[in-house]
């Protein structure tokens, strides 16, 4: 029995027998004043002043002049979500899943801009933010989600205000705040393949206008999708214990000290990847045919080791100078361990086997000055310092030992190193209103990294890897990197509802040092490989039309997109016979590439029938690759933009009315998604292919009169449709598998806030 069954029970025991269960019968009065509902109008009004900090400060989201999307807590809360990677269908042109074989390790592209490779060295194209702070490194990222008051996600280059690897864009995952007001909840959630989350959080006052605290723990799992079928024991589970903390400190009427620290700790088994066709090199070490299996089902011989610690502190300190100056200052510190064993041909034979580990630390500090006086002046400019170590070591069997047991193409090999970065940047963004109508927005942001890149890799007599024979790479090499993104752009406030923009920015994704690399065949894989940058034009509108009863904004851009960084895995000639038998893990600038599209977003609630509405988004993009071979040995002859699929939409149909004494509310939702690139392959291979697919949704769920009390049903996934997120391709080896999306699920949820 799990865990924390008796623990869970325990609460809800507790809970219900101290808490007055509500009464579902009222007097017509009574009812009426508990009912009371907001209208269509008044719920689009308050729509309109939500705010957002996209530019550092606080302005309504209608007015902010970039493609934003935000995703409210309590819209989270109530499709109970498994990580943040289920805002992919609310944002358009978004895709984000879990990389690798693990369940936390974030993969996110925006525009078809973004990084799949999760080693260290290599950094993300989408940047993460969780309470204004910088998460480097996509192992422990997947962010689980509690304790959430907000994620805003904002489309196209952020290099102004968020500086390096936000070229794609940025997603910023913003907790609850600590108020004077006692604030406290509960839930559990229940459901297909054994699901059992437990969630909860107090804060509030420890001394009345000087000291607030909170605390918030989530405990999320449920069993494997699919089964290891030679070890007998489930694959692509869930196993995550996480907690945050914070303190406020009110020092005067003019400062807050603000101390937040989180812990996850991810135990899960691997994921299961599914092999997509039958390895036809596995009968020569296994004896068997190693065929194609159920979805989520694999057969790996390797022990199941797999698990992310994740840690981080930040003390933020805001100091209101006077009516027209704030400063903040930013402070924090993070680090992740990671461990994971990947089988890269799913089967019991030693083919392709890893066993990798991760590491890394970081700090940053953060200065903003932020202005909001002036009639006609707004603004923040800053400083920003960074420094990160990352590294960790990859251990490599292939085709068992047995063929090639020397020189020239190792069995046994690592990838062993680290990258070690220092950058500061400083950085401006205002908007100077020309005119009641007109605002000019500027920013400009200029960073200066330092980076140190070292590795060793080594082909070993055995697996005991203790006995190098051979040297594949070994450098340690220091480059330093900088670039300026500006930004300019126009909106005009047609009127009090309308409101048009234009702006052309530049972003960019810092250069590095292919830790994979493979010198003593082809030299040019140790040297570094340069930044890649991204300029954006893009003409936009935010809108509140049809009487107030519709939102509807869509943006228009297009995208100048240079160096882009490639990883592959590229098969190479080792021996002179002409055929190819070896791969390496190649990083490259690949060349060029232009980015167009158009996005729409939009949510009408009925003005007649007052418990409709419909939300939803419609993106398009095309892109246009002009890939080179850059070593001029056809090892970068890379084809295609990943995670780009031409159209993705969303169509929702929300309905909310009163009844049984309290609110019902649910939705219906169906996501497209067309046909998308999952990888990108050297050489000539041909890249995985996730055809178009949709998905159908559906939740319902009731809240009590007094807001007390929820019952939530959620349907995710609901015709049970089949879909890849990522894959590997070596034909060399006859590899060909891939990671399967979330299957169907049904889930209910009670919850109960305490007071």
């Amino acid at each position: 029995m799990n865990r924390f069954i008796p623990f869970i029970s325990l609460a809800l025991i507790a809970l219900l027998a101290v808490t007055p269960v509500p009464v579902l019968a009222q007097d017509e009065d009574e009812a009426e004043s508990q009912e009371a509902e907001p209208t269509a109008e008044e719920m689009l009004q308050e729509a309109d002043v939500i705010t957002v900090t996209a530019r550092k400060r606080e302005e309504n989201i209608q007015e902010v002049p970039i493609a934003i999307t935000m995703i409210k807590g309590d819209d989270f809360e109530e499709i109970a979500p498994m990580d943040i990677s289920e805002i992919q269908a609310n944002v358009p042109n978004l895709s984000i899943y879990a990389g690798r074989n693990q369940s936390t390790t974030l993969t996110a592209f925006m525009r078809g801009v973004g990084q799949a490779d999760p080693l260290w060295g290599v950094d993300p194209g989408v940047g993460l933010y969780l309470d204004d702070v910088y998460i480097a490194r996509p192992q422990g990222a997947l962010l689980d989600v509690f304790d959430v008051a907000r994620v805003e996600v904002l489309r196209g280059p952020q290099g102004t205000l968020y500086g390096k690897n936000t070229i794609g864009g940025a997603i910023k995952y913003v907790s609850k705040e600590i108020t004077d007001t006692p604030e406290g909840s509960i839930a559990v959630t229940l459901g297909s393949f054994s699901n059992q989350d437990f969630k909860m959080s107090l804060a509030g006052p420890l001394s009345e206008g000087k000291l607030r605290g909170k605390v918030a723990f989530a405990s999320l799992q449920h069993d494997g999708y699919g089964d290891n079928l030679f070890q007998n024991r489930e694959v692509s589970n869930k196993d995550t214990t996480a907690f945050r903390v914070g303190l406020d400190w009110l020092a005067s009427d003019d400062v807050t000290v603000k101390l937040r620290y989180d812990q996850t700790k991810d135990t899960a088994e691997p994921k299961g990847l599914t092999r997509l066709a039958a390895n036809t090199v596995c009968p020569v070490f296994y004896g068997i045919q190693c065929p194609v299996l159920d979805n989520f089902d694999t057969q790996s011989g390797l022990p199941p080791t797999n698990g992310t610690d994740s840690e981080g502190w930040g003390l933020t300190v805001t100091w209101d100078i006077n009516d027209d100056w704030q400063f903040k200052s930013i402070t924090a510190h993070r680090e992740t361990d990671s461990k994971n064993n990947i089988d890269f041909d799913t089967s019991p034979a030693r083919i392709v086997d890893v066993f990798a580990s991760y590491f890394d630390e970081q700090d940053s500090q953060e200065f903003q000055f932020i202005y909001s006086g002036g009639e006609k002046l707004d603004g923040v400019f800053g400083l920003y310092y960074f420094d990160g170590f990352a590294g960790g070591l990859v251990q490599n069997i292939f085709l068992d030992g047995t063929l090639f047991p020397f020189p020239p193409f190792p069995q046994f090999g690592t990838t062993d190193g680290d990258t070690n970065t220092d950058s500061l940047a400083v950085f401006g963004d205002g908007s100077y209103q020309i005119n009641e109508k007109l605002t000019f927005n500027f920013g400009a942001r200029f960073t200066e990294e330092d980076k140190n890149g070292r590795a060793f890799n080594a082909g070993y007599l055995d697996d005991t890897f203790s006995m190098p024979v051979i040297v594949t790479a070994n450098y340690d090499q220091t480059k330093t990197f900088s670039s300026l993104s500006p930004k300019l752009g126009l909106d005009y406030q047609f009127n009090d509802d309308v409101m048009g923009y234009v702006s052309l920015s530049r972003g960019f994704k810092s250069g590095g040092f292919n830790v994979r690399a493979q010198t003593l065949f082809v030299p040019k894989t140790g040297e570094p490989f340069v930044d890649e940058e991204l300029t954006v034009a893009e003409v936009g509108v935010k809108s509140v039309l049809a009487n107030r009863s519709l939102v509807l904004n869509a943006a228009l851009f297009t995208g100048d997109y240079t160096d882009v960084q490639v990883s592959t895995f590229t098969e190479f000639d080792s021996d002179g016979d002409g055929t190819a038998e070896s791969f390496l893990g190649d990083f490259v600038n690949a060349g060029d590439a232009t980015l167009n599209g158009l996005e729409v977003e939009w949510d009408w609630k009925s003005p007649t029938v007052s418990w409709l509405g419909l939300s939803g988004n419609l993106s398009l993009l095309d892109t246009s690759e002009n890939f080179v071979d850059t070593d001029d040995n056809d090892l970068a002859d890379v084809q295609v933009i990943t995670n780009a699929p031409e159209l993705t939409g969303a169509l929702n149909l929300n309905f909310n009315q009163p009844a049984w004494g309290g609110l019902i509310s649910g939705s219906v939702g169906y996501a497209y998604r067309d046909d998308s690139e999952l990888t990108n392959e050297g050489n000539g291979t041909t890249p995985i292919v996730q055809k178009a697919f949709d998905l159908v949704n559906a939740r319902i769920g009731w809240l009590s009169s007094d807001g007390k009390w929820s019952v939530a049903i959620n349907g995710k996934n609901l015709t049970d449709e089949v879909y890849l997120t990522n894959g590997y391709n070596i034909p060399a080896l006859a590899i060909l598998q891939g990671s399967l999306g979330q299957p169907r699920t049904v889930t209910a949820t009670i919850g109960r806030r305490l007071f």
